[in-house]
């Protein structure tokens, strides 16, 4: 227990100086909490805000879908490319060692 008192002091000397602080804070937080709080922004704000913020998605989705579609007949049309560049080089082949 003799260890303890010294401990307990130090603790406290380090704690008392911000004690004020600490009550000072805990009273605005009271206040803060009691009064009603005004409303930042109006309920038909906000929801215009979000009309908007909406309607931007929408118009980066369509834009993202076309995108995708180009891609994807751009992909298409490689792979028909491709296809046909295969049976040429095949037919090729077969005319080189059928020949």
């Amino acid at each position: 227990m003799p260890v303890a008192w010294p401990i307990a002091k130090f603790l406290f000397q380090l704690v008392a100086p911000n004690i004020p602080d600490i009550v000072s804070t805990v009273a605005t937080l009271k206040k803060q909490q009691a009064e009603p709080q005004p409303r930042e922004e109006p309920f038909q704000a906000r929801i215009a805000e979000m009309e908007q913020r909406l309607a931007q998605q929408l118009e980066l989705i369509e834009k993202l879908t076309k995108q995708v579609d180009a891609l994807q007949t751009i992909l298409w049309r490689t792979l028909i490319i491709g296809l046909a560049a295969l049976g040429l080089a095949l037919t090729g082949l077969a005319f080189i060692f059928y020949a």
